[in-house]
């Protein structure tokens, strides 16, 4: 609650003068409110609340702050003394008097912004009107420079049509006949517009995306007659490749796939472009045709030697070269062939900090497949515990293994441990939402590239959701086990028919179970 504060006042006919201690507090933190009849001063922990004797005018009201004191000058509405500087009477009088100058305050701050916004009206209406002059002015300016330039045109042609009256007088013939010259020959000139591809007009606005239309379907445009000899269809090969640069970092993998396909039908021995398109096709998870890419590019070696200017982009080229095919080969599960690649990479540059890295988590992966190969070949034969130790081995290798948590968590599940299969379903719906957890051995660019696209991680989230869901049963938490099938359910691509269906009728069938338990209870 604030503190009541300290004040001093004099008055004179015109004028109430109230000085204000302000006790250390800056004056900048002052808060001063003035109406007809009310003077309000804050200045934390301070509070001075006056409901003065009578009227001041608000706009000649005036506040100085000097050495500690702030003094505010109020000027009377009337000229006279008070005697006494704050009105005396009933809380509903106080009340009441309170409430008429704030109802007054608001009435004059609506007249205020009504004028405001007439007085902008006008002055925009002024502008105008000015700016309508001006514009009257220049035209009328521009008329008479005009008007003038067609008199001088006029006295000239005038002028000349004099002198030429003059000279036909002295072309006569023995006959005193004058001879016209002879009539020009008539000439037929034939001429044809540019041709469009587009219906609308030519815009400069519009023509870089109808340039990127024609680049993302070249394929399907090339035998369109209205590319024939145009500029847009004989683009150089460079071109394409920065406009495939262009697509790839905005993100459109598609359309730069095409750039880059178009650039290497022109010159299939640009090096940097099926480098450039075969990473394109790692980030759509397709290996085989960056593989191809990778090889076809290695085989223009005499190209990587005589492309590049210095030696330093050479090698950077080679080793981007080397780890997009590892990386591909790694895609299908060919880890011998992309760990030859990574050493590759390590013997051009030692200093290389990337393939260290690769190599390791590949190395990991590599273990963690064997142990997961072993882990499953003993669940298929029925050894859960043998399964669930191979897994558990596999999993401290690498905690972000999702295949690992997901058949360890159908062990558990086949073990009835309800509690753990839980547990590795929440761990690997966490991972799959969140992405692959940074560590030493996986912070890597092959790790970002082997994790699941988002097809595999709606198909993985959906097994998660009712493995979790069928363990929940097992608690006898069926309302859990209901909303697992339902976010399922929610996944499921429409496309898969089949798994729509079997997930709808578990959730027909649970909730028909849960009704059949309510019944019972009511009964």
């Amino acid at each position: 609650m604030p503190l009541s504060s300290e004040y001093t006042w004099s008055e004179t006919t015109e004028t109430v003068t109230i000085s204000v201690p302000l006790k250390g507090v800056s004056h900048k933190t002052v808060d001063i409110l003035t109406l007809n009849n009310i003077l309000k001063v804050n200045y934390k922990p301070y509070l001075l609340d006056l409901n003065l004797f009578q009227d001041i005018v608000e706009d000649k009201s005036r506040a100085v702050f000097k050495d500690g004191v702030l003094s505010i000058r109020l000027t009377k509405k009337e000229s006279q003394l008070w005697g006494q500087l704050c009105f005396i009477g009933s809380m509903s009088e106080i009340a009441a008097r309170r409430e008429n100058s704030m109802k007054l305050r608001d009435e004059r701050t609506e007249q205020q912004k009504k004028m405001a916004a007439a007085r902008k009206v006008d002055e925009e209406r002024m502008m105008l009107r000015e700016h309508m002059a001006l514009e009257e002015n220049e035209r009328q300016r521009m008329d008479d420079i005009k008007h003038q330039e067609k008199m001088t045109a006029e006295d000239e042609m005038f002028d000349t049509f004099s002198t030429l009256r003059e000279v036909k007088k002295d072309l006569v013939i023995e006959d005193n006949i004058y001879l016209p010259p002879p009539i020009r020959e008539s000439v037929q000139l034939s001429f044809r517009h540019t041709p469009r591809l587009f219906k609308t007009p030519l815009r400069q606005s519009t023509r870089k995306r109808e340039e990127e239309f024609i680049i993302k379907n070249r394929s399907k445009l090339r035998d369109n007659a209205l590319l024939v000899d145009t500029d847009v269809s004989n683009v150089a090969p460079t071109w394409l490749t920065s406009k495939g640069d262009e697509f790839y970092q905005r993100g459109d993998i598609g359309s730069a796939i095409n750039a880059y396909s178009e650039a290497l039908n022109a010159d299939g021995r640009m090096v940097e472009t099926l480098l450039a398109r075969a990473a394109c096709y790692l980030d759509l998870r397709e290996a085989d045709p960056c593989i191809a890419d990778c090889m076809a590019a290695l085989k223009l070696s005499d190209s990587i030697e005589t492309r590049f200017e210095t030696d330093e982009a050479r090698l950077l080229f080679q080793k981007k070269l080397l780890t997009t095919l590892g990386m591909a080969y790694c895609m299908k599960t060919e880890h011998d062939k992309a760990l030859e690649l990574f050493h590759s990479v390590l013997q051009l540059d030692k200093n290389d900090h990337d393939a260290p890295r690769n190599m390791r988590y590949l190395e990991t992966l590599m273990e963690v497949a064997d142990l997961k190969a072993k882990a499953d070949k003993n669940f298929s034969m029925g050894s859960l515990e043998e399964a669930m130790e191979d897994y558990s081995k596999a999993e401290k290798l690498d905690p972000g293994h999702i295949q690992v948590l997901m058949n360890r968590s159908a062990v558990c599940l086949a073990m009835q441990d309800t509690a753990a299969c839980s547990k590795d379903c929440n761990t690997a719906l966490d991972l799959l939402s969140k992405g692959k957890p940074k560590s030493d051995s996986s912070a890597c660019a092959l790790a970002n590239i082997l994790h699941p696209t988002p097809c595999t991680k709606r198909k993985w989230q959906v097994i998660l959701l009712c493995r979790r869901s069928a363990a929940k049963q097992l608690s006898n938490d069926l309302r859990g086990a209901l909303a697992d099938l339902e976010l399922a359910k929610g996944i499921t691509s429409n496309d898969d028919d089949v798994a729509v269906k079997s997930i709808a009728k578990d959730i027909d069938d649970l909730k028909a179970k849960l009704n059949s338990i309510e019944t019972q209870d009511t009964k």
